[in-house]
């Protein structure tokens, strides 16, 4: 069975704990249901002493009932119905009421299914590859773009800022000069570059 989508439960206690070994016990009744992939399981369970039986009122069709039965060591019994849903979509809004029948007494637990949050998990698997993959993408173009940002700022900077130690000019008689955007400057003269 796949993911657990959506749930929801009721508890309903009547009468007496079941740890007191006394004489008949009220039911203590519990109703929830959860969502698959593929289908919804509502279970219902009732603990009393003696045991009780339970019975279902819910509408629609490809609906499955199993019940279990568990005997404990004080006297009590509890009883468990799961009804499985083939087409969970058909039951949401609607109403599931499970009847407990103890001692002729009935009591009844209606709970209205919601659907929650549906989904699959090949789709959250797909989603989640999906926002790793543009993470990396983008992670490699922003470092791309900055490798190529410094590549040019290193290559500019060789074409804008060429200097000629001033030591070498002076001790030839030469004019200090720098070249800047492929402009020399002769002290305070301008020639653009032969």
């Amino acid at each position: 069975m796949k993911g657990v989508t959506s749930a929801s439960s009721i508890l309903l206690v009547l009468g007496r704990s079941q740890e007191q070994p006394a004489s008949a016990s009220l039911p203590t009744v519990f109703l929830h249901y959860k969502f698959f992939e593929d289908h919804l399981n509502i279970t219902c369970s009732a603990n009393a002493r003696p045991a009780p039986v339970i019975s279902w009122k819910v509408s629609g069709s490809g609906i499955e009932n199993s019940t279990e039965v568990l005997f404990h060591p004080n006297g009590t019994t509890s009883v468990t119905s799961v009804l499985q849903v083939k087409d969970p979509k058909r039951q949401v809004g609607k109403e599931v009421v499970c009847q407990v029948l103890h001692l002729g007494n009935v009591t009844s637990v209606t709970q209205t299914v919601h659907k929650g949050f549906w989904f699959s998990v090949p789709l959250l698997l797909s989603i989640v590859s999906l926002v790793i993959l543009l993470v990396l993408i983008s992670i490699l173009l922003y470092w791309k773009r900055r490798r190529n940002q410094d590549r040019v700022l290193s290559d500019s900077a060789k074409d804008y800022f060429l200097e000629l130690p001033t030591s070498l000019g002076e001790s030839h008689g030469l004019p200090t000069s720098h070249w800047v955007r492929n402009v020399l400057i002769f002290a305070n003269e301008i020639c653009t570059e032969p």
